[in-house]
């Protein structure tokens, strides 16, 4: 059955004047990390499948213009299992809480990729991923009806991913059987076993230099477009003199940088003696992926910061500069950490405590402004600075919020010290909380970039301290 969010047509999407005949050999199984496939294997009789699909003129002129060209994917999954749920994204909406409505009662997701974006139009990797995180454990299914590899779309990060070459009524039939198991395909990554037995290797760890454009290549090969970052803005957030340290493995014969490893260390309150050490981004080449490299990299990693005098803890993800805080949910990472000793499924912050970016656009916030209990909020003024900062020393010490300290502290003798706002139960400081404003300069905001990556006008509020709660 097929419902209908509001209709919006994407006619960039490529359009064919004839169509092309499926071929087995255009049809691939790029990879099934969640041993999904075939998906008969995990479903009962009573299952829901959502197939989420976008909203595109038809494939080929032949088609019917009044058809939904993704309809007969819709009937393939359906005659094999006869609860699919049709439900059409649109790139204007995107996903939304109607998909929601369908995502959390399905078993299986089904999520359709056409092609890449045209102009400042919505990814639909970007869509797909907000989909996966919906879907939570569900098995996450993506049918790509294009080359993602050829349009540099990045979806590493996807448990399975099927490919066709369009979205002919021919190639989705076959892409449904694929999912089905009908049809065996090899993993598209597969090759032969000789080729996969690589001799013992002691990879050299070697200390990053200046030039960090290998690492920005890396970086941008290996995480998703969501995490990619300017070279100078990361070139920014890894030089921190006296307080950064990373790492890099090459391959021997080429040079070229396969592996990197960034740690810091900073001060996770008001002492000076103590230091918190943190293991930031750990990130291999995909095609250097199983032999030893990131393993080494952590190795070594932890060695360097356990020798390091006054470092008593260690985080993975780091603090400040914020990187990430930890491993993105939904990584497949997490269990690799896991087996390395990391707590990865605790409710403490730096043992598996979820964190999550909030994005509030002004035209969301009601009309009126509420004031909460009789509280009243204003600036933070140079008079009371030193009482605000101990305020705030005492409270992330006792909650463990490690770095934020170093947040405020560091507006010291700089009109920033106005970016802090304070919440006031009559005379009283009951609330504390750091802003940082796009192109201000400042120093908060050169330690959380991923605002700015959303656009150039969008700011944030880090930070926030409830004094006595």
């Amino acid at each position: 059955m097929r419902y209908s969010p509001e209709t919006q047509v994407d006619r960039n999407a490529a359009s064919k004047n004839s169509e092309k005949p499926a071929q087995n050999d255009t049809t691939m199984l790029l990879w099934d990390r969640q041993d999904c496939i075939p998906l008969s294997n995990i479903l009962s009789e009573d299952d829901i499948i959502v197939l989420l699909t976008p909203v595109v003129v038809p494939y080929s002129r032949h088609e019917d213009n009044e058809k939904d060209p993704f309809e007969p994917l819709g009937r393939a999954l359906a005659s094999r299992h006869p609860l699919v749920r049709h439900v059409p994204y649109t790139k204007g909406s995107g996903i939304t809480r109607f998909h929601f409505e369908f995502i959390k009662r399905a078993k299986a997701v089904v999520f359709v990729i056409s092609g890449p974006p045209i102009d400042d139009d919505v990814s639909q990797v970007d869509l797909a991923d907000t989909a996966r995180l919906m879907a939570d454990e569900r098995p996450h299914i993506i049918v790509a009806c294009c080359n993602l590899q050829a349009h540099n779309m990045h979806a590493d990060h996807f448990a399975t991913v099927v490919q066709v070459m369009g979205y002919s009524s021919s190639e989705l039939r076959i892409a449904a059987s694929v999912i089905f198991g009908d049809v065996r395909l090899p993993i598209a990554n597969a090759v032969p076993v000789h080729n996969l037995i690589h001799a013992p290797q002691d990879w050299v760890v070697e200390n990053c230099g200046h030039d960090l454009s290998p690492v920005h290549q890396l970086w941008t090969e290996c995480l998703p477009p969501k995490y990619h970052l300017p070279q100078y803005q990361l070139a920014l957030l890894l030089q921190r003199d006296g307080f950064s340290r990373h790492y890099v493995v090459r391959e021997p014969d080429t040079r070229q940088v396969i592996g990197f490893c960034a740690t810091y260390t900073t001060y996770p309150d008001d002492g000076q003696e103590n230091l918190l050490g943190s293991l930031a981004v750990l990130i291999v080449k995909n095609a250097y992926k199983g032999r030893g490299i990131g393993l080494r990299l952590h190795d070594h990693a932890l060695k360097q910061l356990q020798r390091t005098r006054g470092v008593n803890r260690l985080q993975l993800g780091s603090a400040f500069p914020r990187l990430l805080y930890g491993v993105p949910s939904g990584f497949f990472s997490i269990d690799w950490f896991a087996r390395r000793g990391w707590q990865m499924n605790g409710d403490q912050p730096g043992k598996g405590l979820e964190a999550v970016d909030w994005v509030l656009k002004f035209e969301d916030m009601p009309k009126k402004i509420f004031s909460s209990a009789g509280l009243t909020f204003r600036r933070c003024g140079m008079v009371e600075y030193h009482l605000v900062l101990d305020s705030v020393s005492r409270d992330a010490t006792r909650k463990n919020n490690l770095g934020w300290y170093d947040q405020y502290r560091n507006l010291e003798g700089t009109p920033h010290v106005e970016d802090i706002i304070l919440g006031l139960e009559g005379d009283t400081i009951v609330a504390i909380a750091l802003t940082y404003i796009p192109n201000s300069g400042s120093p908060a905001g050169n330690d959380l970039p991923w605002a700015s990556t959303i656009g150039g006008d969008v700011g944030g509020v880090t930070c926030i301290c409830i004094l006595g709660s």
